[in-house]
């Protein structure tokens, strides 16, 4: 019987805290000083490891560069064979930010060995998509449905409003943001590529 079956606790969280967890030991840092660097609180850190918690997509990306990781190492998938396929109800859903009301995405797919991420988003304007991100790697989003607009804090670098089947490539490394525009919910598909050296 499965940690998951005899606690009562969803899998894929236990993973994430699991893979948090040991990053955490691998790196010799204390949950205390974790949780101050990522600015969340040790008794939410420890709730994580434990499986009992899930951790914001902002949240996982800070605690993923506190410690010197990729934020796919932290996401188990699973199933990493040559093809895979993902059924619609399938991913953990998780929400960008700890703040009320924030928008979720789904995780559709990640693996560390790959160094790709890839997530749906479906968010209504009263969903909160305002949260500053900045990560290594290629960013791919492309939009299904409604409007959103992307903000880069780069000087020179404006924002971009896309619509339905508009794409946006850019660098993570460039600090980006996403707001709904107008009635409509935004319907997105998100990929995070980081290339790996070749043995």
């Amino acid at each position: 019987m499965s940690d998951a079956t005899q606690t009562g606790l969803d899998p894929l969280a236990l993973g994430v805290g699991r893979a948090i967890k040991e990053a955490r030991q691998r790196a010799e840092i204390s949950m205390r000083a974790l949780a101050g660097r990522c600015g969340v609180g040790q008794s939410f850190l420890s709730e994580v490891e434990r499986g009992m918690a899930t951790p914001s997509i902002a949240t996982l990306y800070k605690v993923a560069d506190a410690l010197g990781v990729e934020p796919s190492s932290l996401l188990p998938t699973g199933d990493t064979g040559d093809v895979l396929v993902v059924r619609a109800d399938e991913g953990r859903r998780v929400p960008s930010s700890e703040r009320p009301n924030s928008a979720e995405g789904r995780v559709v797919f990640a693996d560390d060995t790959r160094g790709l991420e890839v997530y749906e988003y479906i968010a209504a304007v009263d969903d909160d998509l305002d949260v500053w991100f900045r990560h290594e790697g290629e960013k791919v989003l492309h939009v299904f449905a409604g409007r959103l607009r992307v903000d880069f804090d780069q000087p020179g670098e404006p924002a971009r409003d896309l619509g339905p089947g508009d794409t946006v490539i850019h660098t993570g490394a460039i600090p980006h943001r996403w707001t709904v525009q107008g009635p409509e919910p935004v319907h997105l598909f998100l990929v995070i590529t980081r290339v790996r050296a070749r043995d």
